[in-house]
């Protein structure tokens, strides 16, 4: 913010002073002008023009009068100029010239740093796109329930990664609501769902090279739904709650062909959920050898590594997932 003033011609106090917001942010801040009359004015006149956005103010004026002018701009920089002529009470008069420049910036952008967010250690890493003065974070739990909160002062720059930490939760958090700040003090929110369960089952076992579910593993679906429709029913009302299926498989064979194979099972027990009831969204994707439960080399027949994952979430869906329609 930018001060100046208009003084009398008898060097008397500050007739007027103005303050002058420099830098906006579309949708929180408004450049503008203000004028602080600190005596009666039989005539004051103003006029300003800024970025094609213009003010007039042509009349008397009170002492402690504020006169404010505000110029609604797209994003970009603005050179305003204009004047300021007045007769005071005191008999004095005085006139000046305006001129400054204004920016008004677009909002903010917030990123979590993918992988980051660490619940048991109560820390997350953020990345704004201008430089950062301070970012907030504040644990919730379910029914918004404030589960703890934590403030960082600092000075990185644009794309640099701030680790903020949070206070002992004292229920289960779910979400992170995060506020950044920049250095002109514009801020950013970003809620972040953090919530996510693994869903305990058996693994459906496939046929070779077959995606279909047969019917004598049913049963081990039905066990899985029960369990999600019941986690769902929980958390619905908190999140949007997501139904991950990913497909493994070992490191026998072509990689290119465990790929389409895993994908190709992890479609069909997605579809399964789908047709059974689920009500939630459902995303799908194959792993194929990528993601190993037990290392091995190639071509290891490993029992453990043909598997699917059920995990449900509350966080958008990651590279790789397919939404199932």
């Amino acid at each position: 913010m930018l001060l100046f003033a208009l003084s009398t011609q008898a060097l008397a106090d500050d007739a007027v002073t103005m303050e002058v917001v420099k830098n906006g942010q579309t949708g929180t801040v408004v450049p503008g002008l203000m004028l602080h009359v600190n005596q009666d004015a039989s005539t004051l006149d103003v006029r300003i023009d800024c970025g094609g956005k213009s003010g007039t103010h042509a009349g008397p004026a009170r002492g402690g009068e504020v006169i404010e002018f505000t110029f609604d701009l797209p994003v970009g920089q603005y050179s305003c100029k204009g004047s300021l002529a007045g007769d005071f009470a005191d008999g004095t008069s005085g006139e000046m010239p305006l001129s400054f420049g204004v920016q008004v910036w677009p909002p903010m952008k917030i990123q979590v740093v993918p992988d980051s967010v660490d619940l048991k250690g109560r820390t997350a890493a953020v990345k704004l796109d201008r430089t950062a003065s301070k970012v907030e974070v504040v644990a919730v739990g379910a029914h918004g329930v404030e589960a703890g909160k934590g403030t960082i002062i600092t000075n990185a720059s644009a794309g640099q990664a701030v680790a903020v930490n949070w206070s002992e939760p004292t229920v289960e958090p779910i979400k992170l609501r995060i506020r950044a700040y920049d250095e002109h003090s514009f801020w950013s929110d970003l809620n972040v769902s953090v919530w996510s369960y693994n869903i305990p089952h058996e693994d459906v076992v496939f046929a070779t090279n077959s995606s279909n579910v047969d019917d004598p593993e049913v049963y081990k679906l039905d066990a899985a739904l029960v369990e999600a429709n019941k986690v769902y029913e929980r958390y619905e009302g908190e999140v949007t709650v997501r139904l991950y299926v990913s497909g493994h498989t070992d490191t026998v064979g072509d990689g290119s062909m465990n790929q389409q194979l895993s994908a190709a099972r992890a479609l069909s027990i997605a579809k399964w959920f789908k047709a059974h009831g689920f009500k939630g969204e459902i995303w799908y994707c194959g792993m194929g050898e990528s993601d190993l439960a037990v290392a091995t080399g190639d071509g290891v027949d490993e029992v453990r590594n043909r598997r699917a994952v059920y995990i449900l979430a509350g966080a958008s869906p990651g590279g790789g997932y397919e939404q199932l329609k």
